[in-house]
């Protein structure tokens, strides 16, 4: 029988993942409203914007205004916000709109990275060692996009993860996000991946951020769990996908991965029926075709 864990943690992404491809321009109002929403439904950990070039992702241009709309409400709810950064300004401007937590992007692809962030590995590891080290009063989580594959096709060497893993935790990161960007991983491939690093780096402080591309996103967050991950990311409604990787689907859906969780007795701390009527009246005002199994299910009732 398997050791499952009691609880587990899941980290709300869909204000940052999620919305970030909308094709909508979703008003800051309305995220502020959602956002608030999601904490109602238990989000204890979120995703809730980015600082990135409004060029290059319009969606975040508000990223200032909704930290601003929700923090005070955030805190009093007792959930931690975090922003996404890829350099050192993004890094500074979520310090100057109040985070405490930044997570930095490094992929481990090199041509995703330089798609992502206009950098090599090499140049952005050197921005994130800089960054992390005078890092001061900030919780940084070092994001790796495609450790479980490219989709560009360049090979994912284990050696560089773990040496940049290496590298993270000597300059003091606590935290390591690893991703399926792409959505292209297999149940068996993750379980691989994850065995081999699990003599790197102990799980209690790894996340694991997988989108469902090719249908797989439950799948592989169940052998996550079955090897020891239990800090997941997910999306309300199943929203989400890289602007940098073709064809790349949302994220799994909070609602679908937290009934998988519950019905197999590992506690999430969300209510489940209040993220199924939240996702699926935010999808109606945001013009959203929702992809999660609970949400359609709940709406088509």
């Amino acid at each position: 029988m398997l050791n499952l864990p009691e609880k587990v943690e899941i980290m709300e992404v869909c204000p940052r993942d999620g919305w970030q491809n909308h094709k909508t321009m979703i008003s800051t109002e309305m995220k502020i409203k959602y956002i608030k929403r999601m904490i109602d439904c238990g989000a204890k950990k979120m995703d809730v914007t980015s600082f990135v070039n409004p060029k290059a992702v319009p969606q975040m241009g508000d990223a200032f205004d909704v930290v601003a709309g929700v923090s005070d409400y955030a805190d009093e709810k007792g959930c931690v916000l975090s922003g996404l950064a890829l350099n050192q300004k993004g890094v500074d401007n979520a310090r100057k709109a109040g985070l405490t937590d930044v997570s930095f992007v490094l992929s481990v692809s090199e041509e995703h990275n330089l798609r992502n962030s206009k950098r090599t590995i090499k140049e952005s590891l050197e921005t994130f060692l800089a960054l992390a080290e005078s890092a001061e009063g900030l919780a940084i989580t070092l994001a790796l996009p495609c450790v479980f594959g490219s989709p560009f096709g360049d090979e994912i060497p284990m050696k560089r993860v773990t040496d940049i893993i290496d590298k993270a935790f000597a300059a003091g990161v606590t935290e390591i996000g690893l991703a399926d960007t792409a959505g292209i991983s297999t149940p068996g491939h993750t379980r691989e991946v994850l065995q081999h690093l699990a003599g790197f780096v102990d799980f209690d402080h790894v996340s694991i951020h997988l989108h469902d591309t090719r249908g797989m996103g439950l799948a592989n967050a169940y052998v996550a769990l079955e090897e020891g991950i239990t800090k997941f990311d997910a999306s309300m409604g199943a929203m989400g996908g890289c602007p940098f990787v073709p064809g790349a689907k949302g994220n799994i859906g909070t609602e679908d991965l937290i009934n998988m969780f519950e019905q197999m007795g590992v506690a999430t701390g969300y209510d489940l029926q209040m993220v199924i009527e939240t996702a699926v009246e935010m999808g109606r005002e945001i013009d959203a075709e929702l992809v999660s199994s609970m949400a359609n299910l709940c709406a088509q009732k």
